[in-house]
């Protein structure tokens, strides 16, 4: 039965063309229970546990209803190759005719409580509520033929995309992506929501199910093939150093002060020092700002002041099957991070994952970690970071970044971890902000740098550092 109504929920849809990427990120109002998310080419669909139906939202803002009559419907997902809905039930699969709301076919399956469905070839990719594991339906012999196991508390949908599997958790509503083959977690996209259901990865967008908003949310995220990055958290800081120049002539010296890196991680703007005559520059490919001094400037005790926003996000680093055992060396531009005579030509990024997950386990400090590291041939690179919780300055702690062959800089912030734990993944946190970064393997003690003439080497100051969050 379909009944069509103008919806009173306050529905905000702009659909500017017939393809869900061509539409802009609007957040869509939903029925209270909802659950599962579909996109026909046209119209989203979801599915209300309480009236037990399929809605459709079309593209002037209407919701038709279809009511299905079955009770723990859960997941929905679109077939593109029989333009045909899936929705799943207990025990059993329905193909839904999305132009008339009609179950035009039912598939048996082995399983009672379900929670999504994606088709991918000629296998369907069931959710199963109570193991919290993926089983693989296949369509032909219509037998389960294998399926993993998702390691998550609370998954809650399921939907294909991009080459792989994309599994929303409600325990800490955070999409993680899988390895359709492997099973393994490849990356993972953290939102701010409180009650994720349903999710859809269609184009460039990956939309959820806010079950607590009542609303499809667009989740901004960026993926590559080494990382995926989400969850942006802005912060702006004041800086103030103080330090120390106890040269007598200051005539010819020059002082600096690195930025913060602006990478994936973090993009660093609007970097001010309240004295002008600090000129932005670049001290070994890192930005600085820059002033020569001269005769009219005193030795002695220096006090800097500067600004600058960072907008940090959170990102999930996976080392794939293609870095595995790539033929590589090291660049030129990270010797001055490790001890070329410590470095093993026969060994591949895999056996330097193995060395990494080893030593972090075994290690009983950072500083334990960064010598094995160092004995092991790895590129380290120090830093130091402000930690952040709920948008305050928690910590400032040392951390270091690794550079591992044939793939690039990872950052280690925490060196705990588990004998289970992935090798192949690590993390950067939004809530982790480098205030400075080493120019080589020895942490540096400060970001001012300071250099007698032209011809002397830079010098690394120490310095009191603190700062206000704005």
């Amino acid at each position: 039965m379909k009944l069509r109504i103008q919806s009173f929920f306050y529905v905000l849809i702009l659909f500017s063309a017939s393809y869900l990427f061509s539409q802009e990120a609007k957040d869509y109002k939903l029925t209270d229970k909802a659950y599962g998310l579909a996109w026909d080419g046209v119209n989203f669909w979801f599915i209300d546990t309480n009236r037990r139906a399929l809605i459709k939202i079309n593209e002037i803002g209407e919701q038709e209803i279809y009511n299905l009559g079955l009770a723990n419907l859960r997941g929905i997902s679109f077939d593109t190759r029989e333009a045909k809905l899936l929705v799943v039930a207990p025990k059993q699969i329905l193909k839904i005719d999305p132009n008339t709301g009609g179950i035009t076919d039912k598939i048996n399956i082995p399983i009672q409580n379900v929670a999504g469905v994606a088709s991918v070839g000629n296998f369907y990719y069931l959710l199963d509520l109570d193991n919290a594991k993926v089983q693989i339906f296949d369509q032909a012999s219509s037998i389960l033929v294998g399926g993993f196991f998702t390691d998550r508390s609370r998954p809650r949908d399921i939907c294909f995309g991009r080459d792989s599997l994309w599994i929303s958790d409600s325990a800490d509503n955070t999409v993680y992506r899988y390895d359709a083959k492997s099973g393994k977690i490849t990356g993972s996209i953290k939102t701010s929501l409180k009650a994720i259901r349903g999710v859809l990865l269609s184009g460039s967008k990956l939309w959820v199910v806010d079950r607590e908003a009542h609303e499809i949310k667009n989740i901004p995220f960026i993926e590559t093939e080494r990382f995926i990055a989400s969850g942006e958290e802005e912060y702006t800081l004041e800086v103030t150093l103080k330090f120390r120049i106890d040269t007598v002539s200051l005539s010819k010296a020059q002082i600096a002060v690195l930025h913060p890196p602006s990478n994936e991680q973090q993009r660093i703007r609007s970097v001010k020092f309240t004295d002008a005559s600090f000129q932005p520059a670049f001290i070994q490919r890192n930005r600085a700002h820059l002033k020569k001094l001269s005769i009219e400037d005193s030795p002695g005790e220096q006090v800097l002041k500067y600004k600058f926003t960072s907008r940090n996000q959170f990102i999930k680093y996976y080392v794939g099957d293609d870095y595995l055992n790539k033929e590589t060396s090291y660049p030129a531009d990270i010797t001055s991070y490790y001890d070329k005579q410590k470095e093993n030509g026969k060994l591949f990024a895999r056996d330097y994952l193995e060395i990494i997950h080893s030593n972090r386990l075994l290690s009983t400090s950072l500083q334990d970690f960064k010598s094995k590291m160092m004995e092991a041939g790895v590129p380290v690179m120090p830093y130091r970071m402000i930690r952040f919780e709920k948008g305050k300055a928690k910590s400032i702690q040392d951390s270091i970044s690794l550079f591992l062959l044939g793939y690039g800089w990872i950052p280690v912030a925490d060196i705990g971890t588990s004998s289970t734990a992935d090798k192949r993944y690590f993390e950067k946190k939004e809530s982790d902000l480098i205030l400075y970064q080493s120019l080589n393997s020895t942490p540096s003690v400060s970001p001012v740098y300071f250099k007698k003439d032209a011809n002397s080497e830079w010098e690394n100051l120490p310095a009191e550092i603190t700062y206000k969050i704005k």
